[in-house]
């Protein structure tokens, strides 16, 4: 009866693990995808690229939902290796657009989300950010993981600090805690 119950415990363990490294995008694109790419080093070699499977990601900027299309601009940034989510910090490559095909709702694809896509290199578009024309690199969508939002955790200590004397080993177990999440 142990054995099985061991068996189960670590089968269990590793079940978690790999649920754990889940990546945003699916194997199969991440096997034929081009990786560690930037939209300034995709437009430094445009011919190169052109018409191949990338795959980058980054922080939404904007939706624009056109006619026919959708246009979400996002701020590049590197991608985590173990799991193709965006990472935080102040490198970034320069922004990029992804086309979709359908409408894209703006309300979900809002500014600020983390976004993975895989999608292939089909021109680039010279638009204006305030006075200043800039050149993006457009993708055709053929994958996207929006990531979730960060949970917004409530403030442990609302006003600073407990004193050092407040969870001392003679207090009663009974006493109140306010400071801690049971």
């Amino acid at each position: 009866m142990t054995g099985r119950v061991f068996h189960l415990l670590i089968l269990s363990v590793i079940v978690l693990i790999t649920a754990g490294c889940a990546h945003g995008i699916s194997r199969q694109n991440r096997s034929v995808a081009l990786k560690q790419l930037t939209p300034e080093s995709i437009l430094q070699e445009f011919e190169t690229y052109e018409g191949k499977l990338v795959l980058m990601g980054g922080e939404i900027i904007g939706t624009r939902n056109l006619e026919t299309e959708t246009l979400i601009e996002i701020l590049q940034r590197p991608l985590s290796q173990h799991t193709d989510r965006p990472t935080t910090g102040q490198k970034y490559g320069g922004r990029f657009l992804v086309k979709y095909g359908t409408f894209r709702d703006p309300y979900i694809f809002s500014a600020g989300r983390e976004i993975t896509v895989a999608g292939i290199v089909v021109g680039r578009e010279v638009s204006k950010i305030d006075q200043k024309e800039y050149t993006y690199v457009v993708l055709k969508n053929r994958e996207t993981h929006l990531w979730a939002e960060p949970a917004e955790y409530p403030e442990a200590y609302p006003y600073g600090y407990p004193p050092f004397w407040w969870d001392y080993p003679w207090r009663p177990y009974w006493y109140p805690r306010p400071y801690r999440y049971y």
